[in-house]
């Protein structure tokens, strides 16, 4: 029984819908320091993402991330979809570090650029 109430609340947390998609991402927080890396996405959602990346952002810490999506043509038009949130959790695993974030992504946070 306890079990099943476990399983309940873990499918609780999560509010919407993630995607596996591996996506090139770049990342900027503040810690008393600006800071910007980069990395992939593991999976994303309308309120979030999870992110594998060298570097972590400490949990708590406000963060604004940049997906990147190619264009599925040739004209070498780039998707930003921008995502302010918190971090929520990090973990270190042996491949490599891992950081999940808590924010939302809309039509207001998607930018066009052209790759020359």
């Amino acid at each position: 029984m306890n079990l099943l109430l476990v399983t309940e609340r873990k499918l609780q947390r999560r509010t919407a819908v993630r995607y596996q998609l591996q996506l090139p991402v770049i990342f900027h927080w503040n810690d008393g320091g600006e800071h910007t890396a980069g990395g992939f996405t593991c999976d994303v959602a309308l309120d979030g993402a999870l992110i594998q990346s060298a570097v972590c952002p400490p949990i708590g810490c406000d963060v604004r991330i940049e997906v990147l999506i190619p264009s599925p043509d040739i004209s070498r038009e780039q998707l930003r979809i921008q995502c302010s949130g918190k971090v929520t959790r990090a973990v270190s695993h042996s491949g490599g570090n891992s950081f999940g974030v808590r924010g939302f992504f809309d039509d207001d946070h998607i930018t066009r650029q052209i790759m020359i």
